[in-house]
């Protein structure tokens, strides 16, 4: 069994601050956050908290709330149009004082961790070009449109702040289906967008990395740096009770019975105090269980275990109460998965 796999499946957060632009969105739009947040079910003070962190399913339901509320198709480049530096936290900041675009980048790259582990880029080199494809993790819940519209349009906005220029992507591609009306997408992007793709991605020129930034302070830039590396530490070690509660259940996996009672006493903490530390975390037991057992489930459907086999190691009563759950997981059967190529995907 690869332990590192199954601890990889990190808990999804986002920080608070990146609902700050929706915010000012929403004002723009002559809406109470506070009043909007509250009639979602929604304390504000939950989402207001500096630096605080929370679930990626309360963030995607927040988001997706916003967009129903104000009727708003294109909600997602919208927001996008609101973002300041401290809308991503100090890696905005730290951004500010890099001496170019391509230094300013790169931090973006090593430290984006701070705003979230939702979206992740990947860049690869063309020639003059440079192509920066977003993906999600396997385990992210299903998000509407908006949350990488989002993205691409705060980046693109954060560009030109930085830098006090008009710079453009030289293409961007989605993998939606094209909407009846793309006029919003190209006055945001100002380059041809195309959708329907296998990738969302946005295309720059390589030598946009050259362009210097407005207000770069090599001193403000290295305590900055510091601050964020010692935030991504303090990250790390507040998973410390989600990393503990994993190794648990792995050892544990073949217990049909398995709750956050038993693996309360283990840790010789109380059933309460051990949701609080994980809620800290952005975990929720049952979840992280099922989690590990699909993660594994998939592992072993791929290595040829039998359907019986994995029934006993992951805790099922039997064959047919596996099947089910994987199919409510996944979409598909066990059987289906193997024939169908979903190893390739997942």
């Amino acid at each position: 069994m690869n332990m590192d796999k199954i601890q990889s499946t990190e808990p999804i957060t986002v920080c608070v601050t990146v609902l700050a632009q929706m915010f000012l969105y929403l004002k723009s739009l002559n809406v109470d956050s506070d009043d909007f947040l509250r009639s979602i079910g929604v304390e504000p003070d939950s989402v207001k908290a500096p630096d605080s962190r929370i679930p990626i399913d309360k963030y995607l339901f927040i988001q997706e709330s916003a967009a129903q509320f104000t009727q708003d198709p294109y909600f997602g480049l919208h927001m996008g149009e609101y973002v300041e530096a401290g809308s991503w936290s100090i890696l905005g900041y730290m951004m500010m004082n890099c001496s170019t675009l391509g230094e300013a980048m790169e931090k973006s790259g090593r430290y984006s961790r701070i705003i979230g582990n939702l979206i992740e880029s990947t860049a690869h080199l063309r020639f003059t070009k440079l192509k920066l494809v977003f993906n999600t993790p396997p385990h992210a819940p299903k998000m509407s449109r908006h949350c990488f519209e989002s993205t691409f349009s705060s980046l693109v906005r954060m560009v030109r702040t930085l830098t006090g220029k008009n710079l453009n992507p030289s293409e961007v591609t989605f993998i939606y289906p094209k909407p009846d009306d793309t006029s919003e997408y190209e006055r945001v992007f100002c380059c041809p967008v195309l959708f329907g793709y296998k990738e969302n991605s946005m295309t720059v020129e390589l030598a946009l990395g050259k362009t210097p930034i407005l207000m770069a302070n090599p001193d403000l830039l290295a305590y900055f740096e510091k601050f964020a590396q010692d935030f991504l530490i303090n990250i790390d070690r507040q998973k410390e009770f989600t990393k503990a509660v994993t190794k648990i259940i792995l050892a544990h996996l073949d217990d049909e019975t398995l709750t956050i009672q038993k693996v309360s006493r283990e840790m010789a903490l109380s059933v309460r105090t051990l949701q609080k530390r994980l809620e800290e975390e952005g975990v929720v037991f049952s979840d992280l269980l099922k989690e590990i057992r699909e993660k594994l489930a998939k592992q072993y459907l791929r290595e040829d275990y039998t359907v019986e086999q994995i029934t006993y190691l992951l805790g099922f009563s039997e064959p047919s109460v596996f099947r089910k759950a994987f199919k409510k997981w996944s979409g598909v059967t066990p059987r289906e998965y193997r024939e169908q190529g979903y190893s390739l995907a997942n």
